[in-house]
């Protein structure tokens, strides 16, 4: 069984688009789980609509508004079932989109039995202008080798709608602190601590690009100019991931194995001690991220 998480806000839109294409997967055993987060436009009314065709869908109203992050890491928590991915309210699932992901991930559990495993994949990005296939991952630059714990600690590219995590990682969402940046970094840091990411290089959806995006994509030129127009901006972000890797530390510590938990204090602690020890320990641990550019200005804020 495969859970599909699916958060909503007002996302009435693109949600019916999205819904068809869920129900037109070539895996049919999900569940469509959708956690709403406030809505007050007619995205209820299109998801009861939707379950009446289709009881494989599920309407879950929140009791008060928690935020995308929460609001995907709570509705995993619930989830009983063997697979869980995360899914986004305006984004185009291709046919085979839960049908290659799970073969990815019973193959990482071949490979690690027990363990929590995380799987992303890459997306197609679309504004619904162009037929042109744009690579997310390529037009990152994102290095997708690098998936061990100490670069996902400063950077997280597992982006949440290609995620798919078993039911060993969803055991370990017991304690879900307020510091925690994005749901599916925490997820990854997670999987890369205590068992493997895994990722599989196919465009598994569209992700759609628009004004209302939470969190959206930017060609690597605008990431670049982004940066340099709010250095402070930047430093504070920084510093709200090394928090994040803090507070893993603190859940974590009992049980992160031997190999890792250095690594993982190392960078938990880079606020208390001096500029030049925190640029050993960029180098020495690898706490780097993806292509030479942004390695300089994490460098310069660190």
């Amino acid at each position: 069984m495969v859970d599909i998480v699916l958060t909503t806000y007002n996302g009435e839109k693109y949600l019916s688009e999205l819904l068809d294409s869920l129900l037109a997967q070539t895996y049919g055993d999900i569940r469509i789980r959708v956690y709403d987060d406030g809505s007050t436009d007619g995205t209820e009314d299109i998801v009861r609509d939707y379950r009446k065709r289709d009881d494989r869908i599920f309407w879950h109203a929140n009791p008060r508004n928690l935020g995308y992050t929460f609001n995907f890491l709570r509705g995993v928590k619930r989830s009983s079932a063997d697979y869980v991915m995360l899914c986004d309210q305006d984004d185009i699932w291709f046919p085979d989109k839960v049908e290659k992901t799970l073969a990815r991930m019973k193959k990482t559990e071949n490979n690690r039995p027990g363990a929590p495993i995380l799987v992303f994949t890459d997306a197609e990005i679309y504004s619904g202008r162009t037929r042109e296939k744009r690579s997310f991952q390529r037009e990152s630059h994102y290095n997708t080798k690098k998936v061990d714990i100490a670069p996902l600690l400063m950077e997280n590219k597992c982006i949440g709608c290609t995620v798919m995590v078993n039911h060993a990682l969803v055991r370990k969402l017991e304690h879900l602190p307020k510091d925690i940046r994005v749901h599916d970094w925490w997820m990854a840091l997670i999987a890369a601590t205590f068992g493997q990411v895994a990722y599989l290089d196919e465009m598994t959806l569209r992700y759609r690009q628009h004004e209302d995006n939470q969190i959206g994509s930017s060609s690597y030129t605008g990431y670049v100019r982004n940066r340099l127009e709010s250095i402070r901006d930047q430093r504070k972000a920084l510093r709200a991931t090394v928090r994040q890797g803090a507070v893993f530390y603190q859940v974590f510590r009992e049980e992160i194995p031997g190999d890792k938990k250095e690594i993982i204090r190392a960078f938990a602690t880079l606020d208390n001690v001096p500029k030049p020890i925190r640029w050993f320990r960029m180098v020495h641990y690898g706490f780097t991220k993806s292509g030479w550019i942004r390695n300089v200005g994490v460098f310069f804020l660190l």
